[in-house]
């Protein structure tokens, strides 16, 4: 048990010190010496749980997507009530992890991270309609959480200046206009 807290911890001060240098440099600047210095860990240290600095994002990232609020699977249908409350749910969650999503979608804005979110977002919180499976749909739901990612940045950026519930409504709202 003290080996698996010991590990945690650890990759925790790995994540940390990338996340923190990953607000002064694109992660195609940043070693594993920089990473290493930052947590305070031996090289030997940051190999045994990693390849390299990428390996370590990749991690960040899957957390990330692991620990999104919701159950990924979903009732069969949502009511719009039952859906804002879930996104609410989202949205706060990404207010209270801010400098996570700052740094995950703004200051390293991959389209790749922003891609998984996509899908992970839209396992998550999709609402179910009768005709799941049509393609238009599928674009349907895929242009909704490009644009909920884009608002979500601005929301980010200018310091959340809309309560989440307003937020959650709006974004009910526009996406309804797209998806009926």
């Amino acid at each position: 048990m003290a080996d698996n807290r010991r590990v945690r911890m650890t990759k925790k001060l790995m994540k940390d010190a990338l996340l923190e240098l990953l607000e002064q440099h694109p992660l195609n600047k940043i070693t594993v010496t920089d990473v290493c210095q930052s947590a305070d860990v031996n090289r030997s240290t940051f190999y045994a749980y990693y390849e390299d600095v990428e390996a370590l994002m990749l991690d960040i990232e899957n957390d990330v997507l692991a620990q999104l609020p919701g159950s990924p699977e979903r009732p069969d249908i949502y009511s719009d009530e039952k859906f804002l409350s879930t996104l609410k749910v989202f949205f706060d969650y990404v207010r209270e992890n801010e400098r996570l999503f700052r740094i995950m979608i703004v200051v390293r804005d991959s389209d790749s991270f922003n891609q998984k979110l996509v899908k992970a977002v839209m396992e998550r919180y999709r609402r179910v309609s009768g005709n799941v499976d049509s393609l238009s749909e599928r674009y349907a739901y895929i242009y909704c959480v490009s644009g909920v990612i884009g608002m979500m940045k601005a929301w980010i950026v200018s310091g959340f200046p809309m309560e989440t519930h307003a937020f959650a409504q709006m974004v009910l709202q526009l996406s309804a206009k797209v998806t009926t």
